[in-house]
């Protein structure tokens, strides 16, 4: 993901999320990031655990997930980062 990774290739700082000042990973952006939390339980409400009810990176990406129909690409779009990647 260019958005996160660009540091590698450019020697540039690595980035950092606004929100908590923790560096900006595919992870955070799609698990963790709470000014994304509206959009996360709008559009990936189905690839939580089902126990906790937390989000797992390798359900949001799992087959399951990617599947047509649900809405990965709906988050990424509209959380501004699927033309980031």
């Amino acid at each position: 993901m260019y958005l996160t990774q660009r540091y590698l290739l450019t020697r540039d700082p690595q980035p950092y999320c606004d929100d908590r000042l923790v560096p900006l990973t595919v992870g955070h952006l799609v698990v963790e990031c709470l000014s994304l939390t509206h959009l996360r339980h709008r559009y990936l409400y189905r690839c939580r655990g089902r126990d906790s009810g937390v989000y797992y990176i390798s359900k949001v990406f799992g087959p399951e997930c990617l599947a047509q129909g649900h809405d990965v690409f709906r988050f990424l779009g509209e959380a501004g980062i699927l033309p980031k990647l």
